[in-house]
This record gives C-alpha cells, sequence and structure tokens, in this order.
C-alpha cells in the first residue's frame, strides 16, 4: 500500500473519531466501538430495538469488506441483546439488497484486460480512467457489496443474520443509501405461501440516500433497473426489488416505469408501532417544486413466535 494513502486514511479517520464518534483512539473501545482493527457499534433505542454500524470502512480490502474477527465480534454482541428486542436495524454504507451490476463490472475488466486503458486517447479521459489507470467506475463496482468479488462473504453475513433472527425471534431490516436514488427490496423464504411475520429469513431493505445527493440520470436509473430481478441467495432464500413506485411523487407513471428505483432526493423514517410490534417505515421522497416530500410506507412486521425452520 502507498504509505500517503495509509497516512490520509489514518488523518480522515482521526477526524471522523473526533467530530462524528466523538471519541478518539484511546477511548473508543471503552466508548462501545468495536472491531479488530475498525470501529463497528451496536446500540439499543428503547427496549424494543436496537440499531447495529458494522465499519465497512476501515477494514476494507479490494476482495474483502469487513475481517471474520469483527464479523465474530458483532454476533457474540448481538447474543447478548435482551429478549425485549423485536428489531435490529443494520446500517451499511451501500445497500446489500440491490441490483447486481455483474455486466457491467465484466466490461470494466475487460477494458482493463486487454490494455484500452494505456491507450493514449482513452487514459487522458479522466471520466473513463482514473489516476491509477483503472476504469475510473471499477472502484464504485467493487464498493456494492453485491459486486461478485463479495458475494460469499455477503451470503455468509446474511445467513448468520438469519440464524440470529430465528434463535432470538428479531426481525432484522437492513439500510443503505450512497447510490444516489430510493427503493426498498427485501431477502425473504423461497415459499411464496409463507407470510413474512412467521418468515425469519425476511429481511428489508431500505434504499435511502443522503438528502444532498445529486440524482444520477433516468439511463443509468434504467440501466439498474433492468438489472433488479429476482435472485436466489441459496436454497431456502430469493432476494428482490419492491416495485415501490408505480407513481411518482407527481402522480404520472414514473421515468421510463422504473417502478423499483427513483432518481430524486429523499429520507426515511422510523417509528415503533407499539401495537403492532412493527416498524413503520416511510421513504420521503422531494417534490417536483422541491417543497415537501410524498412519503412512500414499506411494511416491517415484527417476526411472530413460531417461525418456521
Amino acid at each position: 500500500f502507498s504509505q500517503v494513502f495509509v497516512q490520509l486514511k489514518e488523518y480522515a479517520f482521526k477526524y471522523w473519531r473526533l467530530y462524528q464518534a466523538h471519541t478518539n483512539q484511546q477511548l473508543a473501545r471503552q466508548h462501545g466501538y468495536f472491531g479488530k482493527n475498525g470501529y463497528s457499534w451496536l446500540k439499543q433505542f428503547g427496549p424494543y430495538t436496537a440499531a447495529l454500524g458494522p465499519d465497512t470502512r476501515y477494514e476494507r480490502c479490494l476482495n474483502r469488506i469487513i475481517e471474520p474477527q469483527t464479523y465474530d465480534m458483532i454476533f457474540e454482541r448481538l447474543s447478548r441483546l435482551p429478549a425485549s428486542v423485536r428489531h435490529v436495524v443494520v446500517f451499511l454504507g451501500v445497500p446489500i439488497v440491490y441490483p447486481r451490476l455483474t455486466y457491467i463490472e465484466k466490461a470494466l475488466s475487460g477494458i482493463k484486460s486487454i490494455g484500452l486503458t494505456k491507450l493514449s486517447f482513452i487514459a487522458k479521459q479522466r471520466a473513463i480512467v482514473n489516476i491509477w489507470g483503472e476504469p475510473e467506475l471499477s472502484d464504485d463496482m467493487n464498493d456494492h457489496w453485491t459486486s461478485e468479488v463479495h458475494l460469499d462473504e455477503r451470503k455468509e453475513f446474511v445467513l448468520r443474520l438469519q440464524e440470529v433472527a430465528r434463535r432470538q425471534n428479531i426481525r432484522v431490516t437492513f439500510v443503505g443509501g450512497d447510490v444516489h436514488c430510493c427503493g426498498a427490496g427485501r431477502f425473504a423464504s423461497s415459499n411464496p405461501a409463507l407470510p413474512p411475520e412467521r418468515d425469519f429469513r425476511f429481511m428489508p431493505q431500505i434504499v435511502s440516500s443522503a438528502i444532498m445527493n445529486i440524482p444520477p440520470p433516468n439511463l443509468v436509473i434504467r440501466a439498474v433497473h433492468t438489472s433488479a430481478k429476482t435472485y436466489d441467495l441459496d436454497k431456502h432464500t430469493d432476494e428482490s426489488m419492491y416495485k415501490l413506485f408505480e407513481k411518482d411523487v407527481n402522480g404520472k407513471s414514473p421515468p421510463n416505469n422504473n417502478t423499483k428505483l427513483l432518481a430524486r432526493r429523499n429520507f426515511s423514517s422510523y417509528v415503533e408501532d407499539l401495537e403492532s410490534g412493527g416498524l413503520i417505515v416511510n421513504i420521503h421522497v422531494q417534490n417536483e417544486n422541491n417543497h415537501g416530500t410524498k412519503p412512500y410506507p414499506v411494511n416491517v412486521p415484527a417476526l411472530r413466535a413460531g417461525n418456521v425452520v
């Protein structure tokens, strides 16, 4: 690794610890941050809901997102949650349920392998090739949990969370963004007759990017949308995106009929429903005139006792 970038990382995390985590390197462990090297956290919000924030940055390399020792620490702490907890909301930098872009990854890999990035007229185009001679979008593709290089790690993480849900009767929900659009999806049992309330494999994914992120062009959303198919995680679990946006904020059909992802600024809200035990989740999408938002609800039911094995 370049020592320049190693030191840049250390300085970036120094000020992240100070201004966002309100701690420092010496006190971080005492303040509840954990990990082999990084700064994951697990917090309770009252008796019924816990929030998990795995650090997906500090330990990251090209082939791995989180170190195995850190995963073990995460699941050891989850096992000690009190029996009153009904929901664990897992906050990830990018969504873990999201359309796979393997055809783009393969195209970028092909560009590099046949040496196109070394051609002078291409190498000078910073929109195509970065300063290290790699295709510009390669790092963005590698950043995703659905990148081919991370699929095995992703599968193991989800299967271990399924075991937490089954053993402790907890609903797991994922929240992620950084894709400059909004949407929702889910992992679920491959048995379509099994209702979410009885399915420990049912794990919703809320896709909500930072409110100031400029949405990508509709052409980009269309390309991602065409990859939003139903995939198999294993023989018991599949994953898909919801058709959440049958209508745009203006009441019309969304651009190019992209019903699964909407290229508009947004934020999301989460409220405990003390009567049903579920979470009331809304993705609030900015109106066309930039005044106010339109809510799109996502149902997150509590996991009922006697869930199916």
